[in-house]
């Protein structure tokens, strides 16, 4: 009898475990799956994989610090459906009482005169980027210092490890499965039904400007995120509207031919990576696989913004 009893208590106590182990199975997120957060934020979640990073010689527009090659990525990891808003980088402003880098050393950055010409002014801060946006737009005039605070507190936040994304987890997201120059096609007149980019409609607004588009796409400066198609796996503005902070340290001869695994960058350098274009920049500066690194960790500019990401444990 109490063998029987035995054999009972044991085969539900597996049936328990098994149905454990389904329940646990079900709720895998799948790729393209939306999070959010407390904070309204919502994340895609990218599943681990390989791709090719970079772009091949036939591409037009392509610079040769793009050297092309196959990365692999074994950590899944969620990033920012959207760049981070003003809206949201508000909040952690009145929480925190945090002062940008802009605001902090009172030089402000650089923001666009009534011609379009990029000029450093002490009044250009996130608050006031030189044009009006809504608390929907991408913050800007952010430095990557800033960055790494708003991710800091957000981790306390939200008890996750919120980061900015690597390069190549950025560009692993913005092809999502894609080869081409861009998300959508190698044609970079649809840039203005897919991204915020320089184009006749900003021409307009600024005759000396010879960068661009032939289409319009309606917006001079940022648009609100989201106002674009997304890519594939579901996340807006990965071409155009702001350049966005990578975590990496920048190398402009830090490709190489062979294969990577979850490649982090140099340990040290003078400038940061930016990824995606911006508002103001020409076609071939928005494409999947260019990749600027100018700048300092300090600099802040009102094209030039960022999104987060946190991994999967």
């Amino acid at each position: 009898m109490k063998s029987c009893l035995s054999a009972v208590i044991v085969m539900v106590l597996a049936v328990s475990v098994l149905a454990l182990q389904d329940e646990k199975r079900t709720k895998q997120p799948k790729l393209g799956e939306v999070a959010t957060n407390g904070l309204g934020m919502r994340l895609v979640y990218v599943a681990a994989g390989k791709f090719w990073m970079g772009s091949p010689p036939t591409e037009a527009g392509r610079e040769i610090q793009e050297t092309r090659h196959e990365v692999e990525l074994t950590k899944d990891f969620y990033l920012g459906v959207h760049e981070v808003t003003v809206g949201q980088f508000r909040q952690f402003v009145c929480e925190t009482k945090y002062q940008t880098e802009a605001e902090k050393d009172g030089k402000g950055g650089w923001g666009p005169d009534k011609t379009g010409k990029f000029v450093k002014d002490a009044r250009f801060t996130w608050r006031s980027p030189g044009f009006k946006q809504s608390e929907d737009h991408p913050v800007v005039l952010v430095s990557w210092n800033d960055a790494q605070s708003f991710c800091d507190w957000l981790s306390q936040k939200e008890k996750k490890q919120y980061r900015l994304p690597t390069e190549a987890e950025w560009e692993y997201a913005c092809r999502a499965g894609t080869t081409m120059a861009y998300w959508f096609g190698d044609k970079p007149e649809e840039l203005a039904k897919a991204g915020n980019g320089a184009d006749a409609t900003a021409r307009e607004q600024f005759p000396d400007w010879t960068v661009g588009i032939r289409a319009k796409d309606g917006i001079v400066y940022t648009a609100a995120v989201g106002s674009f198609k997304n890519n594939p796996w579901g996340l807006h503005d990965m071409h155009g509207n702001v350049w966005e902070w990578c975590a990496d340290w920048y190398d402009a001869k830090g490709y190489v031919a062979e294969n990577q695994k979850d490649p982090t960058g140099p340990v040290m350098g003078t400038a940061r990576v930016q990824r995606g274009g911006g508002w103001s920049s020409a076609a071939h500066r928005c494409r999947c696989a260019a990749r600027v690194g100018r700048d300092p960790s300090e600099y802040r500019g009102s094209y030039l913004g960022f999104r987060v990401a946190y991994s999967v444990r």
